[in-house]
């Protein structure tokens, strides 16, 4: 992580939260020391509850994954023959759809979340709505710079993705409804 943190963090929740959500919406890591490997934890909070979630624990759902890919595929384990590693390739395309595949669940490592964090922080609004990693749409849905219209334009690519991902796009859309309820309000006669 080139940055720390705490600016990544006041990044996320100041500069690009969107205003409908200042306040409600916080995101939450902590590294584990210590523990194996530095586990670490992700977390977002609306409204003070945890929503979704992302630890080092995760991983073994990734192997589970991928043993079950493996074994449908009938990829055959890694073997070193003395020079090289065999079946590499095959065993690392089913690795990464794995990880696509938990992600899509929403089961992420902290780890995964924080790459996703990092790479979202310099990509375009259009881009990061339409990117194939579903973190990395989480954070877009809640961005200011994707606008009303723009939401509206992407409804289906949300409706027909993750539920948990569903979830972000609806806090969104019902939060932005009634910011405009509350300003409707404010503009009428005493």
């Amino acid at each position: 992580m080139s940055q720390s943190w705490s600016s990544i963090r006041k990044k996320l929740e100041e500069e690009f939260l969107c205003e409908a959500l200042r306040g409600r919406v916080q995101y939450f890591f902590t590294i584990y020391h210590g523990a194996p490997d530095e586990a670490g934890r992700f977390a977002v909070r609306v409204d003070g509850e945890e929503v979704w979630r992302a630890h080092s624990f995760h991983e073994g759902e990734y192997v589970r994954i991928a043993r079950e890919i493996k074994k449908t595929q009938n990829i055959p384990r890694r073997q070193w023959d003395g020079k090289h590693m065999l079946y590499d390739e095959e065993n690392r395309r089913a690795e990464d759809a794995a990880v696509q595949a938990a992600n899509e669940m929403g089961i992420a490592s902290a780890w995964d979340v924080l790459r996703a964090v990092e790479k979202y922080l310099t990509m375009h609004i259009g881009e990061a709505l339409s990117s194939e990693n579903p973190m990395i749409r989480m954070l877009a849905v809640l961005d200011r710079r994707a606008k009303k219209r723009t939401l509206r334009k992407v409804r289906q690519q949300f409706e027909n993705g993750p539920l948990w991902l569903l979830k972000f796009y609806m806090l969104r859309m019902q939060a932005e409804e009634q910011s405009a309820r509350e300003s409707n309000a404010g503009q009428g006669c005493p």
